[in-house]
């Protein structure tokens, strides 16, 4: 028997899917958008991070619809250490950031996204996905007590 089929009943497999495939056209529309700037001279960061964020703003996107529509994330894992893990990374990166502008970084450098500047984007995707999937948590804990 597939393993998928074990897992999760036919309603999580559709929402999953469903899921999936709006992180998949997130990640379409921003390659396009970032295609359209880049043919029109508009080079907003270097290629490797052009990439890089496109590829976070769809695991973002599909993170935080997974909290929203309450989605299982498979045997063995819990929301709770999910968002530990991406609390502690966010967190990390929030406070290595602030070191780096308070030393003189800058966001933005000759038109574009500096390292620095990566990061804080990073950053700010991954505390919202951290404050979205507490909330959905702790609005399920509430409507469990009543």
């Amino acid at each position: 028997m597939n393993k998928e089929k074990e897992e999760f009943d036919e309603r999580q497999i559709e929402i999953r899917k469903n899921i999936f495939k709006h992180g998949f056209l997130a990640t379409i529309i921003t390659l396009l958008l970032n295609a359209f700037l880049n043919g029109h001279g508009i080079v907003w960061a270097d290629a490797f991070h052009q990439n890089i964020l496109i590829v976070m703003l769809s695991i973002t996107v599909v993170s935080i619809e997974f909290h929203i529509r309450d989605v299982y994330f498979g045997r063995g894992i819990s929301r709770i250490s999910i968002l530990g893990i991406m609390s502690f990374c966010a967190i990390v990166l929030a406070v290595l950031s602030g070191i780096h502008f308070a030393k003189g970084a800058t966001f933005v450098a000759n038109g574009g996204l500096t390292n620095d500047g990566v990061g804080i984007i990073f950053c700010v995707m991954a505390l919202v996905s951290c404050v979205c999937g507490i909330v959905q948590s702790l609005r399920s804990k509430q409507a469990e007590k009543q």
